[in-house]
Formats: C-alpha cells, structure tokens, sequence
C-alpha cells in the first residue's frame, strides 16, 4: 500500500513501530514534520512521566488532536532543515524527549531529540 493511499484512520490502528516508520517516510519525502502550538509554545504530551514534544508526518494528523485540553491549538509545520537546525539541540537543551506520531491513545514511540536525528539522517541516506 504506497503512503498516500493510507488514511488516516488505518494508521492509527498500527503499531508505534508502524506509525514511526511511515512519519520518516513522509518527513523525509515531504521535508517536514508536524507540531501544534498553543499559547505558551509547542504542546507537551506527559509519555511515562516524561515530557514530550509530540511530532506527526501530516497537517491532518496534527489536526485530529485539536480538541479538549489542546482545542485552542494550531498544526504548524516545521521543515526538516529547521528541525535539525534548531530543535534537536533545544529539546535537548529543555529535556524535552520526542513522541512519534502518537495515536489517540497516546500510544508512541519515544526518543531523545539526539535519537530522533540520527533515525531522519539514516531515512534520507
């Protein structure tokens, strides 16, 4: 089945390895990667007591959150050169960890900002 023939739905009945493995697929052929921002900046998704930046391969993935706690909240794209610019260093920096396209039931895979890098540097080689 190619990406853009899977929706949305579909995915978010895979495995977090599944989900992981296709938001590299697309950030690397979209160069760019998914956030939603609110008031004070990126949203935090609390992953094992560990604070989070979550990240989607889509503006439409990032939109299905938008609700409850997260309703006043925006998709906002980030390119990859930023990201790797820019990011990795400062989630780093804050402690932040990474959720991989977490489905509706918070389930994701988590990586240091470091671990995350190296995983897109690996996907565009």
């Amino acid at each position: 089945m190619s990406s853009s023939a899977v929706t949305l739905a579909q995915l978010e009945t895979q495995s977090p390895q599944e989900r992981y493995d296709y938001l590299l697929t697309q950030a690397v052929e979209q160069q760019e990667l998914w956030i939603l921002v609110g008031d004070g900046g990126s949203v935090l998704l609390d992953c094992d007591n560990e604070e989070c930046v979550p990240v989607w391969p889509s503006e439409e993935a990032a939109k299905a959150w938008i609700k409850g706690d997260w309703a006043d909240c925006t998709p906002h794209s980030v390119s990859l050169t930023d990201w790797q610019a820019r990011w990795t260093k400062g989630l780093r920096e804050d402690g932040y960890a990474v959720a991989m396209f977490p489905n509706r039931q918070e389930e994701a895979i988590v990586l240091s900002s470091e671990e995350f890098d190296d995983d897109l540097i690996a996907a565009m080689s």
